[in-house]
Parts: structure tokens; C-alpha cells; sequence
């Protein structure tokens, strides 16, 4: 299991990833991260739940509209995962969080992130990743 966290308030750039700068839990071999980046690894074969919650807003100096976040597996958004939220006003937070399996097979790694999935640039503050290893 490990669980990464970001307590700065960060401006995510359209279709790139949040970073991770803490470790907070970090327990067995199946998944690695270095920190300051984008992703995990999943190191394993077996079934992951890999959940992220976190508080998104519009960031000061962008037109305000939808932010939204998503998981992805290496580089592309996993259908099913994007958290959407529309702001009224720059700098004003809204929680929102998801979750998905994923499997990872034979020998080979996966890598998850967490992506600006939208069409402006997104703020996350207080942003944590989970990814447990559940049967494999």
C-alpha cells in the first residue's frame, strides 16, 4: 500500500498531473514512488484500488469554468474516473474523489496519475493518492 499526499496548492496545466510531494504511508514492494512526481508504479501483478480525493478550484487569472481531474494509467484517463466540478468564482474549492481497479499483469509495470482532464487550468490543494494492492 502507499499513500501520497500534496498539501501546496499546485496549478495543474491542461493534460498534465498533479505531483506528489509526500510519502504519508508507504508498506510492502508493489508499488514505488519518487517524490515530487506525477505517478506511481505499480510494480506487482494483481488488482489494485487506486482512489484520489481532493479540493479543486479555478486558479486566479483564468476565466472561470469546469475543472475537472482524472486517474489515468499510463498517460490516458481511465473511462469511468473524471471528477468534474463548475466554480463559481476563481480560488473557490470544491471537493471531489473516485476510485477504480486496476489490474496489472505478468511481469509488466503500470504507472497512474492524475491528470487535468479539462479544457482550463486546475488548482489542487490537499490532493491523496491510494493505491492498495487487494488480491494478486
Amino acid at each position: 500500500m502507499i499513500e501520497l499526499v500534496n498539501t501546496t496548492p499546485v496549478t495543474v496545466p491542461v493534460g498534465q498531473s498533479v505531483p506528489f510531494t509526500n510519502e504519508a504511508v508507504k508498506s510492502g514492494c508493489a508499488e514505488r514512488h519518487r517524490s515530487g512526481s506525477v505517478q506511481i508504479t505499480l510494480m506487482k501483478p494483481g488488482r489494485y484500488l487506486v482512489t484520489f480525493s481532493g479540493n479543486i478550484s479555478v486558479p486566479t487569472g483564468t476565466a472561470v469554468g469546469e475543472v475537472s481531474v482524472g486517474i489515468a494509467r499510463d498517460g490516458e484517463i481511465m473511462p469511468g474516473t473524471i471528477m468534474r466540478a463548475t466554480p463559481a468564482a476563481v480560488d473557490q474549492y470544491f471537493n471531489v474523489s473516485g476510485q477504480t481497479y486496476v489490474d496489472v499483469c505478468g511481469a509488466c509495470c503500470e504507472r497512474i496519475s492524475v491528470k487535468n482532464a479539462g479544457t482550463i487550468p486546475v488548482q489542487v490543494n490537499d490532493a491523496n493518492i491510494t493505491a492498495v494492492r487487494v488480491c494478486g
